[in-house]
């Protein structure tokens, strides 16, 4: 296809002190979605520095063993958390159909993304806390790194599958630095205003189309599947896994 993803696989999983036990058997994954269930309540009026394990467990009726079972600190049960809603964005994406108005150029695409983002945000408070307040040190950065590198490789499968996508060196990257750019325009906004402001939104969405405009032409053919859709009306849900609609 002339694209080139450099910077795939670089990413290594590794344990620590921010990362989560993720349980693999039935008994232990419905304690752990419990906990989070406990956290996310708590996120609701509480801030980021004020909820601790020891609130998680309480708010569980658990002993504090059980919450250390699985969150070494309270920063791995933030992260987890994180993961619970990259998630469920990700299964709102695979069902949700591209609106046309997205598909007119790699512009509009960007904005598309950018609005159901922040519409999640918006929706979800605590998501927004995790997600642009700063919690953790060196290691949850460096797993925040981690999980932005994932939604960095989704977001280039998506526009992938939408336009016809011309050589970039090192794709993941880019798209890393874009998402990094994105959250901390919004993070501005978050801090400063107390919510993400629409001025914010449009700021985020100016930052970004400038930085693609480093290594994007200004018009990008669509994929020929993708336009044979719009023109008959049908749907369009895009395909994450292999580069094409879905059929």
């Amino acid at each position: 296809m002339g694209i080139e993803n450099e910077g795939a696989g670089k990413a290594v999983k590794r344990q620590t002190r921010a990362s989560p036990r993720v349980p693999s058997r039935g008994r232990g994954i419905m304690r752990y979605e419990g906990l989070l269930d406990s956290l996310e309540a708590l996120l609701v009026d509480h801030d980021l520095e004020d909820v601790g394990l020891s609130q998680i467990a309480e708010h569980a009726r658990v002993p504090a063993a059980s919450v250390y079972h699985f969150f070494p600190t309270k920063e791995a049960a933030f992260m987890a958390l994180v993961q619970r809603y990259v998630s469920e964005i990700r299964i709102m994406q695979k069902r949700r159909p591209v609106p046309p108005s997205a598909l007119r150029s790699w512009q509009d695409f960007l904005a598309q993304e950018l609005r159901e983002a922040v519409e999640f945000f918006r929706a979800t408070p605590q998501a927004k806390k995790l997600f642009l307040g700063r919690f953790g040190g060196m290691e949850t950065w460096r797993a925040e790194i981690a999980q932005n590198t994932s939604a960095a490789q989704l977001l280039f499968r998506r526009l992938n599958s939408a336009f016809h996508l011309p050589f970039i060196r090192d794709v993941e990257t880019k798209l890393l630095t874009f998402i990094e750019v994105v959250d901390a325009v919004l993070g501005i906004s978050y801090v400063r205003d107390g919510d993400i402001t629409d001025e914010a939104v449009e700021e985020a969405h100016r930052a970004s189309v400038a930085y693609f405009r480093l290594f994007l032409p200004d018009h990008l053919e669509l994929r020929e599947d993708v336009a044979a859709r719009l023109h008959r009306g049908e749907p369009v849900i895009l395909d994450t896994t292999d580069g094409a609609p879905c059929p």
